[in-house]
């Protein structure tokens, strides 16, 4: 508890940090707070708008000013920590749990991501979009913001805008940007002679006699690693102790109210961690081209034109070396077998087809007929090549001869993702080595498999996506006496979605309206909904309308505020509406019939023979959308003179008509009848807080911002049927883990026969124990019972940020707190003929029964140990400080002898530090490419 606390108050804390605040906009990538002066707008839903008139929950990160003090290559590194009302990257306040929005859409990252984001008006990827591109990010976190984007919006949006030029002020920007990245954790398993040694004790474990002889296991500690291998794929021998990457992006804008153009041109370069054969030469290269044209057609019309095409190719060796890496046990055989030891005479020596740099043959078995070295040595290269190209068009109208404030906008999009690999696949000889009884000598070779380098191309594993999208728009906007201001908005929103292997296109189309009174921009009132189409419901019942009002009250413009001098901007917020939604409807047709084969019969004496047909569900013509209905409460306020900046919201969300088929409704003879219906429900509440604090003294300048998230779930109906009620599922957690709680572990074999009978498998002294929750005397799936969430209820970032005359210091830090994970993967769970790593050092023995860390190892498979329990389970609790920029700004008398505007000369570093009690669960990973830690060096030139 003392550690949950001390997380919550580092995450309350989060620093937006920032030079100066305009209030509701923070000028150095933090969260808009309050509102921004009259002067400016930001982008909202479909329109740009000044922050007074907003009555939604929104936020909005200024991504030059992020930029100028954290250099980030790409927007998708930039949202976490730093973004009030964000859980991470891919997550709006914590909602909609299971309704993975950009799967279901193609948007934001290419996966996981459980809100909308939608690029310069309409659903994308953000795949390889770089933050230099972007000019703004605003998230709408409520209902009343974000509805006008239809279902696609049931659990928030990101509304991601590029950069445009801008009239009569050319630029000409270059960031240039080198850095290496270091493994925060490599995965450590045991050396041969220590495998062998507790592999035995496993035996033992399971009263079978050793494996390996005493003498095997010295030799192995201490003899000639060729003959007696100990192969550590971690070790400084095979991995380089960091990777290299380089960046370089130009800008280049300009033109007059008549025309202007901007144009982003990038490549990337990413290196490997392996240090041998291919793997030495891996690379990752991503060209990126953005480029924009806005033309001023006549007085009433003008129009833009946007495209972007995105270039990228992986170089790797065939195999994943890590994946192996994570299997193959130190001594199975011997990676190179040295030339030099090898007999001379030896027949296959002198006709091999193959060797590595005239120094080693590979080596392998009748197990290892393919290694990772061979494969990264002998095997070929793979190249994944990857393709996007996106395009805009967007038309808009000056309707004001017809009425005032008048306006219509048009904007269609075609975008293209294809992918690709190419190989030439090449086989490879691997020997087993023959040694001297006497000496370290090899004297015969058994050859394996061949050497042959076909030269043919292979091309496979290909992707495609492809996405129209369109809107068409009305709006109006106009102030009377500067008292009254009216706005509406009317609009016709379609996308379609596609990519290959899925039959059906994911569409929406939708129609929006919206309208909203002013009165003397003291009093609010907005009404936004939208009347939505959906192919996954039977016709006839495909339209769903969704209301949403939001209001807001400006108390610093009341009499009794205004004269205050410490306010400068308080305002009260107040939205609820219902979204409906076909995304959590998981596929097409579930309105209706749908039948199956049954088994099958024989007739015609046995030569001919039918399926059989059963029905799968029935129809239900009434299948509706699911629905999120929601209230949430607000204030933004700037205080002193704007050195203190305030939001905070509370809201509710209420999930329900969501689709499943209630079994628990019909008698179990009726399960094939049972239809899918609108049943299910869950409820989330949640709050958020955002701090800033600007000051000024002299030549130093500080900044603070802090904001922290607090959200919490609750499943109110769901369709299930357990025989005991700590079973159920309702009135927990929508994110929870069950499993079996652990007491311990058998301390002999009477407590064996004194314990319930578990029946997940034979167990023996040292196995886990566990609990019989319904006391029937048997341990069984009916034991489980909640053990913990998987998301964080509290979250939370901190910025921080100082700066002297020309020199800037800026630190990025993220926290939660509430979650845990489970040690689940064959790091953490190891029996039978699995490798072993540095947790079984700890295992069980009768000597050390009191202290030990692991259950007993053993050489079988141990279904009852490893198995989800609060045994393996773990705080996921941390705070990182996970960006660290020190930036110089040229002196600009001396940028000016260089040529340039001003220059930057910037070094930071991501993921520095992180403090956490379970860092190693945290931090390593087997099977794939470790995390990393990344310095770099860069410099900004403006021209």
């Amino acid at each position: 508890m003392k550690n949950i606390l001390a997380l919550l108050v580092c995450s309350g804390l989060i620093l937006t940090a920032g030079a100066e605040l305009k209030a509701q906009t923070d000028t150095t990538q933090s969260n808009i707070i309050v509102v921004a002066p009259p002067a400016e707008t930001v982008p909202v839903a479909f329109k740009r708008q000044n922050p007074e008139q907003i009555t939604g929950a929104v936020t909005v990160l200024d991504a030059a000013a992020i930029n100028k003090f954290d250099n980030n290559i790409w927007l998708s590194s930039v949202l976490s920590g730093r973004t009030l009302g964000m859980l991470g990257n891919n997550s709006i306040r914590g909602v909609g749990i299971g309704i993975d929005v950009g799967d279901l859409t193609g948007s934001g990252l290419s996966s996981g991501n459980a809100m909308l984001f939608i690029v310069d008006g309409l659903p994308r990827d953000i795949e390889g979009l770089r933050l230099s591109e972007v000019e703004s990010i605003t998230v709408l976190k409520d209902v009343n913001a974000s509805i006008l984007y239809g279902t696609a919006a049931v659990n928030g949006v990101v509304l991601i805008t590029t950069k445009r030029g801008k009239a009569d002020r050319p630029t000409a920007n270059v960031i240039l940007n080198y850095g290496l990245s270091t493994p925060r954790q490599l995965p450590k398993f045991l050396n041969s002679a220590d495998y062998m040694t507790l592999f035995n004790r496993a035996r033992a474990n399971d009263g079978l006699t050793p494996q390996f002889t005493d003498a095997v296991i010295e030799n192995h500690r201490s003899g000639n690693p060729y003959r007696y291998p100990s192969t550590d794929y971690y070790s400084d021998e095979f991995l380089r102790p960091f990777k290299t990457y380089h960046d370089v992006v130009t800008e280049f804008s300009g033109g007059d109210d008549n025309a202007k153009f901007y144009t982003n041109v990038g490549w990337n370069s990413t290196g490997g961690l392996l240090n041998f054969g291919e793997g030495a030469n891996a690379r990752n290269n991503l060209f990126n081209v953005r480029g924009n044209v806005d033309l001023k057609v006549n007085r009433l019309i003008r129009t833009s034109i946007d495209a972007a095409a995105f270039y990228g190719s992986n170089q790797q060796q065939r195999s994943n070396y890590w994946d192996r890496a994570r299997t193959i046990r130190p001594h199975e055989y011997t990676p190179l077998l040295p030339i030099s030891l090898i007999d001379p005479s030896l027949e296959l020596l002198g006709s091999r087809k193959n060797d590595v740099n005239g120094m080693y043959l590979l080596g392998g078995n009748t197990s290892f007929l393919t290694t990772p070295f061979g494969d990264t040595y002998a095997a070929g290269v793979l190249q994944t090549i990857y393709r996007k190209f996106t395009f805009n068009n967007r038309i808009d109208f000056d309707l004001s001869d017809v009425t005032p404030g008048l306006s219509a906008h048009t904007n269609i999009s075609f975008d293209f993702f294809n992918g690709y690999t190419q190989t030439i696949a090449n086989e490879y000889s691997v020997y087993t080595p023959t040694w001297a009884a006497n000496e370290d000598r090899i004297i015969g070779l058994t050859q394996h498999g061949r050497d042959t380098r076909p030269g043919t191309q292979i091309v496979g594993g290909s992707l495609f996506r492809r996405r129209v999208g369109f809107y068409g728009q009305f709006r109006y906007d106009r102030a009377f006496n500067d008292v009254h201001r009216f706005s509406a908005n009317l609009l016709g929103f379609g996308n379609s979605f596609k990519e290959n292997g899925v039959f059906q296109a994911m569409t929406n189309a939708h129609i929006g309206f919206q309208a909203a009174y002013a009165y003397d921009d003291k009093y609010i009132i907005d009404f936004s909904s939208n009347y939505a189409n959906s192919t996954r419901l039977a016709p006839g019942n495909r339209t769903g309308f969704s209301p949403s009002v939001g209001l807001s009250w400006m108390l610093n413009k009341e009499g009794f505020l205004s004269s205050v001098k410490a306010i400068d901007y308080l305002k009260l917020r107040v939205s609820a509406g219902m979204i409906k939604s076909d995304l959590p409807i998981s596929d097409y047709f579930f309105y209706d019939n749908r039948y199956g084969n049954s088994g099958s019969y024989n007739w015609y004496e046995g030569t001919r023979s039918r399926n059989g047909v059963v029905s799968n569900w029935s129809s239900n013509n009434n299948l509706d959308f699911a629905r999120k209905n929601e209230i949430n409460l607000g204030i933004d306020g700037l205080f002193l003179n704007k050195a203190v900046g305030v939001q905070a919201n509370v809201f509710y969300n209420y999930y329900n008509n969501l689709v499943v088929r209630p079994n628990v409704e019909y008698p179990s003879f009726y399960n094939d009848f049972v239809g899918y219906e609108n049943f299910e429900a869950d409820k989330y509440t949640g709050a958020e807080l955002g701090l800033t604090y600007n000051k000024s003294i002299g030549n130093w300048s500080f900044f603070a911002g802090a904001n922290m998230l607090y959200v919490t779930s609750k499943r109110h109906i769901v369709n299930e049927l357990y025989d005991n009620a700590y079973q159920n599922r309702a009135g927990r957690p929508r994110d929870a883990y069950y499993g079996i709680r652990s007491v311990g572990y058998f301390k002999d074999q009477a407590d064996i026969d004194a314990s319930p009978v578990h029946t997940f498998g034979t167990v023996r002294p040292g196995d886990l124990k566990y609990q019989d929750q319904n006391n029937d005397g048997i341990i069984n799936a009916n034991d489980e019972v909640y053990l913990g969430r998987w998301q964080s209820p509290f979250s939370g970032g901190l910025q921080l940020k100082a700066g002297y005359k020309n020199l800037s210091l800026f630190v990025l830090g993220e926290g939660r707190a509430g979650a845990t994970a489970f040690r689940e993967n064959n790091y953490f769970w190891v029996d039978g003929n699995k490798k072993y790593s540095e947790v079984v050092l700890g295992s069980w023995t009768p000597e050390t029964a009191e202290t030990a860390t692991y259950p007993r190892l053993s050489s079988q498979t141990s279904t009852n140990n490893f198995r989800r329990s609060n045994y393996w389970q773990y705080s996921t609790n941390y705070f990182q400080v996970r960006r660290v920029q020190l930036t110089y700004t040229l002196q600009e008398t001396a940028a000016k002898k260089i040529l340039m505007s001003s220059m930057d000369i910037f070094a930071n570093a991501s993921d520095l530090f992180q403090f956490a009690k379970y860092r190693l669960e945290r931090d390593v990973r087997v099977g794939s490419e470790p995390v990393y830690r990344t310095y770099s060096l860069g410099i900004r030139a403006n021209f």
